[in-house]
Formats: C-alpha cells, sequence, structure tokens
C-alpha cells in the first residue's frame, strides 16, 4: 500500500530532525538521500554525495574487501545488519559509527537500503582511555609488593594481585573468582571472612594484624579493608590493601629478645659482682683459718667443706659473668684445632663410653684471638649439652673449618657481622629441640631438664663467651634428628706462631715492698690487707679513691704498687691511677674485680705495664699475683694514659 503525503512528510521531517546519520540508497547502493546530520558528520554535501556508492565515499580502509563483502550479502539477503564501521570525513578524519541496515522492500522487491549511524568516536575515545586507564592501574597492582584484593559479600575474590596471595602459597590466577574458602585452608579463610564481614556490617574501615600458619611456615599480614559502595547505598564489596610484614615481626621479636637477654645480663652481672666479693671474704677467710688449724684435723676438715662450696659457688659466678659478657677475658691467638685436640681425652671422660666423638679438624686452620679457659669451657659446656641429648648414647662430631660469614648470612643472622671466620660445629644424634626451645635456648636458667639436673647455665655461658669474644653462634635442631650448634669465631691475621707465652708463676710469694690498697668493700680490704701484712709486705689501706689520693700525696716514702679495685664509687681504678701516676710515676699497678661493668681490659697490650687479678681469689692467689707484679710489670710513668691502655677492642655486644 502506497504511503499518503502526510506520512511521507511527517517521515521526511522525522529523519531531517534525528540526531542519528540517516541515509537511503537504491538497489543497488547508490546513495539517494542524507539527512542534515549526515552532512554534519561527514562534511558532504546532498549534492556530493547522492549519487555516489556509500564504500567508495566513506571508506577508511581501516575494514578489509572481505567485511564489506560480508556486509553486502546480508543486506542481499534482506537481513537486517548491525556494525561497527570506521568511516572518513570530506576532510580525512576517521570517525567511529555504530551503523543499522535494513532492505527497503516494495511489493517483495527490494527497492533500496536505509542506513542509521550514530556517531561513537567520542565514547569509544573515552572508552579507550578508561581501558588505558585500567590497564594501568591493574599494572600498577600487579606490580606492587603489597597484596590488593576485592571480595563481594559472597566471599568471592573479584580481583587479588600477587602480592596478596604468594604469601600464602598461592597464585593470583588461580584465586580470581573464586570464594576464599575454595582458595585458603578453613582457618586461613574463617580469620580472612571474619574481618571481611565486619566492615560489611559497620560499613567503616577495618585495620588488623594476623598471624596465619602457611604451607610456607608462619607469616604476619598487617591489611586495612575498606568497603566499596555506589551512590551511598550498603557496600557490595570489601577492597584490601595487605603486607606482609612477617621480617618486621621477626626483628620486633629478636629486638625485644635482646633487650630481655640484656636485662637479665645486667642483673646477672650485679649480683656476680657483690658475690665475689662474698666470696672473696669466705674463701680467703677461710684460707686463713685453714693455715691456723692444720694441726686440728676435725676443723680443717669442716673448713675444707666450706672452702668446696665456695668454689662450686665461684664457678656458678663465672657462670652468669659468661652469661652477661662482663667478665674479663685474657684473650691470646689461639689454634682451635690443638685446643680441640688437648680437650678430646677430657671429653672421652666427661662424655661416657656410650657416646662416640668423632673429630674433623680442618686443614690450614687460621687462628683466633680468644681466652683459652673460656674456650675450653664453650667445648665442655657443649659437648655435655650433647650428652643429655642422647641419654641412650650416640654420637658426637666436633669439626672445625675456615669460613666467611657474607651479607646473605648477616641479613638473615641479626647481630652477626661479615667477616672471616673459624666456625667450630658441635653435632649431636639426639634427641634434638623444638622451635619454642630453641627461641629459649640461651636464656639462663632455662632448662628442658629434670629439677635437680641441670642449671640452664650451659648454653647461656657459651653465648655471653661467644658474643663477649667477637663471635656468633647458632643453633639447628629437629625433635628426633639431632642437634647442630655452630660457633663463629673471628680470624685473626696474626699468625698462631705469635702467641705470647703465659707468665711463669713466681716460687717467692712475699716481700717487704710498700703497697696501696684500695678497696670498698670491708671485708674484702681487710683480707686482702691481712694476706699481704702476712707475707711481709707495708699495706697502706684506704676505703675510697679520695683517701687513696691523699695517702698517694703525702706518703714520704715510695709507694712501689697501686693495688685497686676497677668498679668503685666516685673514680674507678683506671681513673684513679691516672690521678696518681703524675705524682708517683714510678708505681706500678695492679686491679682486682670481679667484672669490669663497661671497662674492659685489653690484657695482650697492657701485660707490660699493669696486671689484673679478677675475683673471687684466694689468699695465695692474691699473693703470687702480687710477687708477680712487683717482678715483671714496668712502671707505668707518664708515656701513657691508663685509660689508653685499659680500653679495649674486645666487644661487649
Amino acid at each position: 500500500m502506497d504511503a499518503c503525503p502526510d506520512e511521507l512528510l511527517r517521515l521526511r521531517l522525522a529523519m531531517e530532525a534525528s540526531g542519528e546519520v540517516v541515509f537511503m540508497t537504491n538497489a543497488r547502493g547508490t546513495i539517494t538521500y542524507v539527512n542534515p546530520e549526515f552532512v554534519r558528520v561527514y562534511g558532504y554535501t546532498p549534492s556530493e554525495i547522492v549519487g555516489r556508492t556509500t564504500p567508495r565515499i566513506l571508506k577508511s580502509g581501516l575494514s578489509s574487501d572481505t567485511e564489506y563483502a560480508a556486509f553486502w550479502q546480508m543486506l542481499s539477503n534482506n537481513e537486517v545488519v548491525r556494525r561497527e564501521f570506521v568511516n572518513r570525513t570530506k576532510s580525512g578524519s576517521l570517525v567511529q559509527v555504530e551503523c543499522s541496515a535494513n532492505p527497503i522492500v516494495s511489493d517483495g522487491e527490494r527497492v533500496g537500503f536505509l542506513a542509521v549511524q550514530r556517531d561513537i568516536t567520542a565514547r569509544k575515545a573515552t572508552a579507550a582511555a578508561l581501558k588505558q586507564s585500567e590497564m594501568r592501574y591493574r599494572a600498577l597492582a600487579e606490580a606492587a609488593h603489597d597484596g590488593i584484593f576485592i571480595i563481594d559479600r559472597e566471599g568471592r575474590i573479584e580481583y587479588v594481585n600477587a602480592g596478596a596471595t604468594e604469601p600464602f602459597g598461592v597464585r593470583s590466577e588461580d584465586a580470581i573468582g573464586k570464594r576464599i574458602h575454595d582458595v585458603f585452608s578453613r582457618e586461613i579463610a574463617d580469620a580472612m571472612w571474619q574481618r571481611v564481614s565486619t566492615v560489611f556490617a559497620t560499613g567503616e574501615r577495618h585495620h588488623s594484624e594476623d598471624k596465619f600458619d602457611t604451607v610456607n611456615g608462619e607469616i604476619w599480614m598487617d591489611a586495612s579493608l575498606v568497603p566499596l559502595s555506589m551512590n551511598g547505598a550498603a557496600p557490595d564489596a570489601v577492597m584490601g590493601i595487605a603486607r606482609d610484614i612477617t621480617e618486621r615481626k621477626r626483628l620486633e621479636r629478636q629486638f625485644l629478645q635482646a633487650q630481655k637477654m640484656e636485662a637479665v645480663g645486667r642483673l646477672a652481672g650485679g649480683i656476680s659482682h657483690d658475690f665475689n666479693n662474698l666470696l672473696t671474704a669466705i674463701l680467703g677467710y677461710s684460707e686463713l683459718l685453714m693455715d691456723e688449724l692444720r694441726d686440728q684435723p676435725k676443723l680443717a676438715s669442716d673448713i675444707e667443706e666450706i672452702q668446696k662450696a665456695g668454689q662450686r659457688a665461684r664457678r656458678l659466678t663465672q657462670q652468669l659473668l659468661a652469661f652477661s659478657r662482663k667478665q674479663v677475658l685474657m684473650p691470646q691467638l689461639l689454634d682451635v684445632n690443638a685446643s680441640i685436640d688437648d680437650l678430646h681425652l677430657m671429653l672421652r671422660r666427661v662424655i661416657g663410653e656410650d657416646v662416640t666423638i668423632e673429630l674433623e679438624r680442618g686443614a690450614d686452620l687460621e687462628p683466633v684471638t680468644a681466652d683459652p679457659g673460656q674456650f675450653e669451657q664453650v667445648v665442655i659446656n657443649l659437648a655435655v649439652n650433647a650428652r643429655d641429648a642422647m641419654p641412650k648414647g650416640g654420637k658426637l662430631r666436633l669439626s672445625t673449618a675456615n669460613t666467611d660469614l657474607d651479607a646473605a648470612f648477616v641479613r638473615a643472622h641479626d647481630g652477626a657481622v661479615a667477616g672471616r671466620y673459624v666456625a667450630l660445629t658441635v653435632r649431636d644424634t639426639g634427641v634434638g629441640m623444638t622451635g619454642d626451645v630453641i627461641a629459649h635456648a640461651f636464656e639462663p636458667f632455662f632448662t628442658t631438664k629434670g629439677v635437680g639436673k641441670g642449671t640452664g647455665l650451659g648454653l647461656s655461658t657459651v653465648y655471653g663467651i661467644v658474643k663477649q669474644s667477637g663471635g656468633y653462634i647458632t643453633i639447628d635442631s629437629l625433635p628426633g634428628a639431632g642437634t647442630t650448634v655452630v660457633v663463629y669465631l673471628p680470624a685473626s691475621r696474626e699468625s698462631a706462631a705469635q702467641a705470647a707465652e703465659p707468665v711463669s708463676e713466681s716460687d717467692v710469694v712475699g716481700g717487704s715492698e710498700t703497697i696501696l690498697l684500695v678497696e670498698d668493700d670491708p671485708a674484702v680490704r681487710d683480707l686482702m690487707a691481712r694476706t699481704l701484712a702476712s707475707r711481709g709486705y707495708h699495706v697502706l689501706e684506704s676505703q675510697d679513691t679520695s683517701d687513696a689520693l691523699t695517702i698517694a700525696a703525702s706518703y714520704d716514702a715510695p709507694i712501689d704498687l697501686l693495688l685497686s679495685d676497677v668498679v668503685m664509687p666516685g673514680l674507678n681504678g683506671p681513673d684513679l691511677a691516672q690521678h696518681i701516676i703524675p705524682i708517683r710515676p714510678d708505681i706500678k699497678l695492679l686491679y682486682v674485680s670481679g667484672f669490669t661493668s663497661d671497662l674492659s681490659l685489653d690484657f695482650a697490650r697492657m701485660s707490660a705495664k699493669m696486671a689484673f687479678l679478677a675475683k673471687p681469689f684466694t689468699a695465695d692467689t692474691l699473693g703470687r699475683k702480687v710477687r708477680e707484679c712487683l717482678d715483671t710489670v714496668s712502671p707505668l710513668g707518664e708515656s701513657r694514659s691508663p685509660w689508653e691502655i685499659v680500653r679495649s677492642p674486645v666487644p661487649l655486644s
């Protein structure tokens, strides 16, 4: 049925007013009509475009001939075709359009085509910009070390990057689109969902630090969660940013452990200092009594028991001082292999026959600078600890080797210092230790042994000696798999042949020289004065440094020896010596102390100018040390300050 003129007019007016590009062609594709929007978009006037075919006039070259052929084939089949094309305008610019082409059929015959196009260039540009922006943000999220994730109300992971999944041993691509309970273990997923649910319930930001036990071990995550919502509606997803803080937590634990160890060390050192003064009096006075009562066997036997108890207490304080690193070391060049060989027979007696001892000596082992007695204590304590871990017998292996601690080792072992070391490895086949036991192994009085079977000072003593010697120590153990302890001592640049010969004890235990004795503990001072006076010395007693300075300045005869405690109220021993030396340049120095607090005596450098005696000591030991000092130590004079000699490079940390 033919349309009436009014209808045709209304249709024409509608196409003229349309905001879409509208044009018509005949059956052969020749343009017969274009509306004003066509003119605006493409820049051709009706006279320029009518009578020409659309592909030829509008073709941009960005669509293939095959694509055009398929388009026309569908139109030839009287199908409505919807496509997107990139066309070219009269000015040569490109325009992206959505095209809907419809065949026009009259009385069953196709007489032409009607095409309606929408300019989508701006929309496509915006979409491309959005896509590029999305790609950039996605790349940023994927490259971030922090974990980034989005979880919806069903617990489904809409997005997650590698930083959020790798600590859990999961690939991010395996997690996206799945529920968290399908990705993580139940315990981990429950903890995650609890945090996410809190945000959904409150609509507020949430922050937490959580510990998770994963296939890769314990990890800590610091997570901040925020609700995602549109136009103020209830949140339909939660976005989170999580940071792996496992290393930070490890360092925090190490720092707290170091603080605790330092506090216990200060306490142990302080107690030991006071206790050493008491032991000096106990051992010294019992020795004086023993000399007086040797003809009374029963009393002498009682006193001997007192002395034995005092010696046991002395060993206990030495262990406490070793842990606190406030004992006085007398380091010298040491051949570790030779020391192990010397200890071999003793170890066999101590360990017992049911434990096999194997020695593996490293070739060309470099010397170390260490106190021989303290090194022996390290080896014996480790061996005894290993024996106790093998109640049914086993194998104890001691091996030595030169080694280098590199930057990677230092990063993995807080407190270690890179450099050249000699490593002593003590390995047993015992019951092993759990991680919790290892964490406390070096603490004093910590023991897994039964009541009365251990003091808990073995490994703490080893720890203190190794640390004070500038070394490092590690423990590796698993329950049922034995324990391996490695002691690293800094290698010395000197050769072992340069080791100083020990000073032999003098057979002469008395004399007539004048000694200025400075000791703030009355019992110890009285004991020392009596001991020295009984051996013929003239003793000038002083209870404090102020009194000592007065005596040094006013005494009108020579003073041969300054015998002073190191740690005292007011001036300490070295400070006192520094004031006395200018007025008494020929005086010799002998220090005594239970520990040296923040002073460290470098005996390798001071042996020619001064001497040291550690508390507690016996009367005989004091007599021999004084005689040795008077005979072998040179007057300090004004050539060097006592402080220059007393300050030491031996590390205390």
